[in-house]
């Protein structure tokens, strides 16, 4: 289960990631700012949930495809992004396949390249969403509610964005245990 809690909000002008700070293993709860939950790899940010390991193959491994600002963000993520974790993952030894037949393990990542915000789950699907909120991790649903009754569609200024991913996290870490503050904000925008 992903012990933490990950915004994303995607304006037409870019894109606003907000992270609690809280690891928890086992019974463990640590705030751990020094292994961030959003890294930037290369020109992408990503943002990381559930299992540490293969978050940390990606974070310190992963060479990511550059991005072409004139190619489909969508098919772009199918025939070169997704791609290109998979064979991260391989070179690493990790099989997501095998981590997905048990049930208290998994991940989920959010991904910005070039101001598009895509979430990856473990199986390595990947969508965007409609109005371009998301919300994953343990306090995903409750960011989620708050992010759903701020933002209607993408053309909220990309200011008031960062305040609600911001806002969305502080509600996370009262309504749940496994998120706590100080959160991280990273911001990219489109190119």
């Amino acid at each position: 289960m992903p012990m933490t809690t990950l915004v994303g909000i995607q304006t037409a002008t870019g894109v606003a990631l907000a992270a609690d700070s809280q690891i928890t293993e086992d019974n463990l709860r640590s705030i751990a700012l020094s292994t961030p939950k959003i890294v930037a790899v290369g020109k992408y940010l990503l943002g990381i949930t559930g299992d540490t390991r293969p978050g940390d193959i990606l974070a310190y491994n992963w060479r990511p495809p550059a991005p072409k600002y004139g190619d489909d963000p969508v098919i772009f993520m199918g025939r070169k992004v997704i791609p290109s974790i998979v064979n991260t993952f391989r070179e690493h030894n990790y099989d997501y396949n095998e981590a997905l037949k048990d049930k208290d393990s998994g991940f989920d990542y959010l991904l910005a390249f070039n101001g598009n915000l895509f979430h990856i789950a473990c199986d390595l699907s990947f969508f965007q969403s409609q109005y371009g909120a998301y919300a994953i991790g343990s306090g995903g649903q409750f960011a989620l509610g708050y992010l759903y009754s701020q933002v209607k569609d993408r053309a909220i200024p990309f200011t008031r964005a960062e305040q609600i991913a911001k806002r969305a996290i502080e509600i996370a870490s009262v309504l749940d245990v496994n998120t706590s503050l100080p959160l991280q904000l990273v911001v990219q925008e489109r190119n």
